[in-house]
């Protein structure tokens, strides 16, 4: 693609990026800020997710696996955030103790999704690191906002109560990574000019022809 398509393309991204933030703004942020985060909401976990799914592609057929990844994702974390509380109230140092967590968890972790078959539904590892980032500043953002730590912590490390609102927001920054990747169906690949959607058949005899004259001259 031409410098003419990558600027419409970077037009596109911008515009429907800012149209999600606004989307955003007036549904899923009061809801966090007036429910779940005093003041706080957690819309900037939208372009971890965005960039994961986009790198990889952004494949329709693979919006559910990364969305599902995300999920699964959170749960590990929340295992990291477990065995962390309990360590801290046991007064392991801080070293030492994410030191531990980090090495044998996710150990496991990437040993189990390495060997489980990649097609599964929930399989792209670097969605779940990027899932675990998010829920451990998230867990962090709720204890602050709220001044307390959860019910079931006994080391005041985390606060699930916005873990919820954190995995639909995941999901909806692959749902933006996926409309800005459809983009490209609106921009001719040779000539970067917007153009209407066109079929992959035609596409694919467009590009037969144009490969035909290259091989012609």
């Amino acid at each position: 693609m031409n410098k003419r398509g990558l600027l419409n393309w970077a037009l596109w991204i911008g515009v429907i990026s800012g149209i999600y933030c606004a989307v955003y703004a007036l549904t899923l942020l009061p809801f966090t800020s007036n429910h779940l985060l005093a003041g706080c909401n957690v819309m900037c976990a939208t372009f971890t997710a965005l960039p994961i799914y986009f790198n990889g592609g952004a494949k329709r057929e693979e919006f559910f696996k990364y969305c599902g990844s995300y999920w699964v994702g959170i749960a590990w974390a929340i295992l990291y955030l477990f065995i962390i509380d309990r360590l801290t109230a046991a007064g392991v140092p801080v070293w030492l103790n994410f030191g531990l967590v980090v090495g044998i968890v996710c150990t496991v972790e990437c040993g189990l999704h390495f060997i489980l078959p990649e097609k599964l539904p929930f399989n792209v590892i670097p969605a779940h690191f990027g899932a675990i980032s998010s829920s451990f500043w998230c867990a962090a953002l709720t204890i602050l906002a709220t001044g307390e730590a959860g019910r079931t912590s006994i080391g005041g490390c985390y606060n699930l109560k916005a873990f919820p609102i954190l995995g639909v927001t995941l999901c909806t920054g692959a749902l933006l990574g996926l409309v800005c990747n459809e983009g490209l169906h609106l921009i001719d690949p040779n000539t970067g000019r917007w153009r209407w959607p066109v079929s992959k058949k035609k596409v694919t005899v467009d590009q037969m022809q144009v490969d035909l004259m290259d091989e012609a001259e």
